[in-house]
């Protein structure tokens, strides 16, 4: 029984781990490395404030280990000089799992290769964070929470692409913005849409908020934004 108990732990370490790359930073950059002071062309990836709390300096490259919010990961970056306690502006990665970082003598279950940071202080980073979000916009935890007063209004949401399939002529895209409890379900919000984004892409939609929507052949959402429209 403890030998179960144990592998069940480890599989819900594992996939919390692969959840937090996706809200990190999602999807593949190119593999060039670039280390710059202007924004990358789709923005800045970072949900919330980003500060570093651990470094290891590896030459030309930083494994940093930082936290945006309530969410810790793993990244690997150019090296910029980063130390403890800085604030960091990050472009999107590409994921890899189970990653031995034997300065310290431990495997760590995803590590973010990141081709673009940038160094800035505390406002800076709460300035960049804030001018990428739509006021209006209502985080993700919110919709939940408010369902039964928000349904059939208009909303505008906000979030990382964690997935975008095509299917009967709409894209589903699934967003998370780093709230919510993902084993509640809260965390991850539908939006139907003709529109076309890519998975990693930081976006916001403005559309009608539909509660507890069933689409039939096992589709089932507790809410669904309708007829979702890029908000510019």
């Amino acid at each position: 029984m403890g030998a179960w108990f144990s592998m069940i732990d480890r599989l819900r370490r594992r996939m919390r781990a692969v959840l937090l790359a996706f809200v990190f930073l999602s999807t593949a950059v190119g593999c060039h490395r670039i280390v710059g002071t202007e924004p990358p062309p789709e923005g800045w990836a970072n949900a919330a404030p980003t500060v570093v709390e651990q470094v290891v300096n590896r030459g030309d490259d930083q494994l940093l280990a930082v936290r945006q919010g309530e969410l810790q990961a793993w990244i690997k970056v150019p090296a910029v000089g980063a130390d403890v306690g800085d604030f960091v502006l990050l472009s999107q990665g590409a994921p890899r799992y189970d990653v031995p970082i034997p300065e310290l003598g431990l495997t760590a279950p995803v590590v973010v290769d990141i081709d673009r940071v940038q160094v800035v202080d505390e406002a800076t980073a709460v300035r960049t964070v804030a001018a990428q979000i739509p006021k209006e916009a209502i985080p993700i935890a919110q919709i939940y929470a408010e369902l039964e007063t928000r349904a059939n209004q208009p909303v505008v949401v906000y979030g990382t692409v964690v997935k975008a399939p095509s299917a009967v002529g709409f894209t589903w895209v699934h967003l998370q913005d780093g709230t919510g409890d993902a084993s509640l379900g809260t965390h991850d919000l539908t939006v139907q849409t003709r529109q076309t984004v890519v998975r990693g892409q930081r976006v916001a939609f403005r559309g009608v908020l539909r509660q507890d929507v069933d689409l039939g052949f096992g589709y089932h959402y507790n809410a669904l934004v309708e007829d979702g429209v890029l908000h510019e």
